[in-house]
């Protein structure tokens, strides 16, 4: 990251510098996220019989889904 002059001066004064967060998911909205997935999870086990049974692509797609709900409740 690159301090501009103002960032330079904050810092040799001893003031605080807000740095840019990494976005994070709340402990409300990751659980939403599990029951969403394991909800999920539980049809396509009524669909295909068992978990054994459900194919790998379908399991990745659920995969890609969740991680991308996931990302859009980052704040």
């Amino acid at each position: 990251m690159k301090l501009l002059p103002e960032n330079w001066r904050k810092l040799l004064e001893g003031e605080v510098i807000d740095f840019p967060r990494q976005p994070k998911i709340s402990e409300a909205d990751l659980q939403f996220v599990i029951m969403v997935e394991n909800s999920t999870t539980r049809r396509l086990e009524g669909a295909y019989g068992n978990i054994g049974e459900i194919p790998i692509e379908k399991i990745e797609k659920l995969d890609d889904i969740m991680n991308d709900l996931e990302s859009l409740l980052k704040k």
